[in-house]
C-alpha cells in the first residue's frame, strides 16, 4: 500500500468525483477508489522453535519468552464482541480477536494516533473495491483457529466472515453502529473470498473495520453459545492470544494461539496478563513502582515520584497522548442550546487555564474538535481570527450579557449527563457547574453507570437521549472519523446533534482534498467553524507522559487505539 492517506486506499481525484456523484453532497461522500490494495510486504526473519522464518509479522530481533503484564481500568463486562460496545471489555477481547485488516503495529516506532495510512491485512490478504459500493476481500489461506471447542483447529474461512458479519447486523447484536450500519450486505463468494456490499460510498469503511466487534468468529458460534452472556471460558477467537484464566478483580490472562503463531510468527512472549485496576491512578503507579505492569500513564503530580522510585524507567514526556475529545456537547435540538448566543457564553465561561492549575494536572488549552494529539492537524485559538477565537476565551462579563440577552431563566435548573470516565471528572464537572452559575445558568449532573451511558446515551441517535447537556469523553480515535463522528448529521457520535450544511460541505471538501496540504486547510475551516458556533465546549486536555520498563522491546511510549494495547502486547519482546 502506498504512504498517504489520500491515496493509501487506490484513491484519487476521480475516484472521489464518480463516487460523490452518485450520493449526492453528504459527510461521507468518499470512497477509496477502485485500485486494489494488499499489506505492505512483510519483513521476514526471525527465528524459534514456536515461529518459522518466514512468519509474516515477526521482526529478526525479536525474541521469544517471558510474561508481558499491563493493566486493565475496567472489570469485564462480558465476552461477547456482539453484547456491548464498551470499554469494559474491548482491550480484553482484541487479545484473542483475528480481524480483516489491522493498522500495522510492526513499525518502530509503534503505531501512533492519526497515521491510520498504516493498514495491514491480517486475516485478509489483499482487498479490492471494483466500485464504490463494493469491497472484495481475499483471506490468506493456511490460518486455522485455535483447537478449541467448536472449531477444533478448523480452517477459517469467508463463511466465518459472513456469519460475524451477518450476525453483528442482527436483532441480538449490540455494536457500533457506525461501523456495521453502512454495510448492505456481506456475502462469501467462496472459502477464501468475501464480499461486502456497503449503502453509500463511505471512505471511513475500511478504517472503521479495526474496532473490536469486527472480529472473526467461527460460524455457528452463536448457536454452541446458546442464549445469555457469555463466561470466560467461552470467548474464542483466532488472534494472538487465547484467554487462559480469568480472576474478577484480579487479572485476565492469556497463552499464545499456536495456530496464530505458526503463520505470523507473534505473540513472542509465552504469556500476556491484563492486571484489572479500576478507576485509579495510584494503583496503576503502584503497580509500575512494584514492577507488576510495563507501563504507566503519568500525571503531574506523580511524575517526579516515578522518576525517583523507577530511575531504570525509560519515558516520553513530550507525548499527547490525546486521541479522545473531552467536552461539554450541547444538544440543539433542546432549548436553549438551540440558541448560539447560550452556547458561546457557555464556552466562555470555562477558566481553561485556571482549570488546570486547579487539578494540579499537565494540562494542555484545547479550541476544538481537534485534539493535541494530532499535532500537524490541530489549530490553536491564536491562528483564529479574533471575530472567532473569542468564542472560545474566558470572558464572564460578555458570557452574562449573553446568556441575559437569550432570555435564560437563571431559576431553571439544567441537567449535566455524565459518566466518570476516571477519577479527574467528577471534580472536573464540579468546575463546570460553577463556572456556568457564573454566568446565570443553574446545572447540577445526571450520573450514569458505565453500560447505561454507552447503551442508552452514548451511541444513542435520539436527540432526547439527554436533555441538553452531554460531559465526558469521545473516543475518536482517526482524524477522518473524529471530524465526520462529531458533525455529520447521520453519526452517533454527534453529541450535538448538529445540522448544518456549511459542516456538511466541508466535511465533503475534507474528504476531496488533493493531498495532506488541501485537507489541513479544509480541516482548520472545520475547527474555526466549531468554535464559532460554539458546538461544544472543549475543556482542557490532559497531556499523559509514559513511562515503561526498558526490558520491554518494540514500545516507545505511545498511546494506541483505545481498545488495542492487548493486540499491541503480541508484538512486544522482554530483552532479558
Amino acid at each position: 500500500m502506498e504512504s498517504t492517506y489520500w491515496t493509501s486506499r487506490g484513491m484519487n481525484r476521480r475516484g472521489f468525483l464518480r463516487s460523490a456523484a452518485v450520493t449526492g453532497v453528504g459527510a461521507a461522500a468518499f470512497l477509496a477508489g477502485c485500485k486494489s490494495a494488499s499489506e505492505t510486504t512483510p519483513t521476514a526473519g526471525g527465528s524459534g522453535a514456536s515461529s518459522p522464518a518466514t512468519a509474516l509479522f515477526r521482526v529478526p530481533e525479536g525474541k521469544d519468552g517471558g510474561t508481558i503484564t499491563e493493566s486493565f481500568g475496567y472489570e469485564p463486562t462480558g465476552f461477547d464482541p456482539h453484547s456491548s460496545p464498551g470499554a469494559g471489555q474491548g482491550p480484553m477481547l482484541e487479545a484473542n480477536g483475528i480481524k480483516l485488516i489491522r493498522h500495522d503495529y510492526r513499525k518502530t516506532p509503534p503505531f501512533k494516533n492519526g497515521a491510520e495510512t498504516l493498514i495491514m491485512g491480517e486475516l485478509a490478504e489483499k482487498w479490492e473495491s471494483p466500485d464504490p459500493l463494493t469491497y472484495n476481500f481475499t483471506l490468506r489461506q493456511g490460518i486455522n483457529w485455535p483447537d478449541q471447542e467448536p472449531m477444533k483447529g478448523k480452517p477459517i474461512t469467508a463463511k466465518d466472515v459472513e456469519y460475524t458479519f451477518k450476525h453483528a447486523k442482527g436483532p441480538d447484536a449490540v455494536v457500533q453502529s457506525y461501523v456495521f450500519d453502512p454495510i448492505d450486505s456481506v456475502k462469501a463468494i467462496d472459502d477464501k473470498t468475501v464480499q461486502f456490499k456497503i449503502k453509500s460510498p463511505n471512505f471511513l469503511f475500511l478504517s472503521s473495520m479495526n474496532t473490536y466487534s469486527t472480529q472473526i468468529l467461527p460460524q455457528g458460534m452463536y448457536e454452541w453459545t446458546g442464549p445469555g452472556a457469555w463466561s470466560s471460558d467461552k470467548s474464542r477467537g483466532g488472534g494472538p492470544w487465547i484467554l487462559d484464566d480469568y480472576q474478577p478483580g484480579s487479572f485476565v490472562s492469556y497463552k499464545p494461539n499456536p495456530a496464530y503463531r505458526k503463520v505470523f510468527g507473534v505473540p513472542y512472549a509465552d504469556k500476556m496478563i491484563l492486571k484489572i485496576l479500576v478507576g485509579s491512578s495510584a494503583l496503576n503507579l503502584q503497580a509500575f513502582v512494584g514492577k507488576q505492569i510495563y507501563q504507566v500513564g503519568a500525571t503531574g503530580g506523580n511524575i517526579n515520584t516515578i522518576k525517583t522510585a523507577r530511575p531504570d524507567a525509560k519515558s516520553n514526556l513530550d507525548v499527547y497522548a490525546a486521541s479522545n475529545t473531552n467536552a461539554l456537547f450541547l444538544n440543539q435540538t433542546q432549548k436553549p442550546f438551540d440558541d448560539v448566543r447560550v452556547r458561546r457564553a457557555i464556552s466562555m465561561s470555562v477558566d481553561r487555564d485556571g482549570w488546570g492549575k486547579t487539578l494540579q494536572l499537565p494540562y494542555k488549552l484545547e479550541s476544538g474538535p481537534i485534539t493535541w494529539g494530532f499535532e500537524d492537524w490541530k489549530m490553536g485559538l491564536d491562528k483564529m481570527p479574533a471575530e472567532v477565537n473569542q468564542w472560545a476565551k474566558y470572558n464572564v462579563a460578555e458570557a452574562t450579557k449573553l446568556v441575559q440577552a437569550a432570555g435564560v431563566s437563571s431559576s431553571t435548573n439544567f441537567q449535566i449527563h455524565m459518566y466518570p470516565y476516571n477519577e479527574s471528572y467528577t471534580p472536573e464537572a464540579t468546575l463546570l457547574i460553577n463556572a456556568l452559575k457564573g454566568i446565570g445558568i443553574q446545572s447540577s449532573l445526571k450520573v450514569y453507570d458505565y453500560n447505561n451511558w454507552i447503551a442508552n446515551v452514548y451511541y444513542s441517535l435520539d436527540p432526547k437521549a439527554y436533555s441538553g447537556m452531554l460531559y465526558g469523553p469521545d473516543n475518536l480515535d482517526r482524524l477522518p472519523q473524529q471530524l465526520a463522528d462529531r458533525f455529520s448529521k447521520t453519526s452517533n457520535r454527534n453529541h450535538a446533534f448538529i445540522n448544518d450544511s456549511t459542516m456538511e460541505k466541508l466535511l465533503v471538501d475534507f474528504a476531496a482534498s488533493k493531498g495532506p496540504d488541501d485537507a489541513k486547510l479544509v480541516a482548520n475551516n472545520i475547527q474555526q467553524r466549531s468554535v464559532d458556533q460554539a458546538y461544544a465546549t472543549y475543556r482542557p486536555q490532559p497531556t499523559s507522559p509514559i513511562f515503561w520498563d526498558p526490558s520491554v522491546q518494540n514500545y516507545e511510549g505511545q498511546r494506541e487505539f483505545l481498545y488495542q494495547n492487548s493486540y499491541r502486547s503480541a508484538f512486544l519482546w522482554l530483552n532479558k
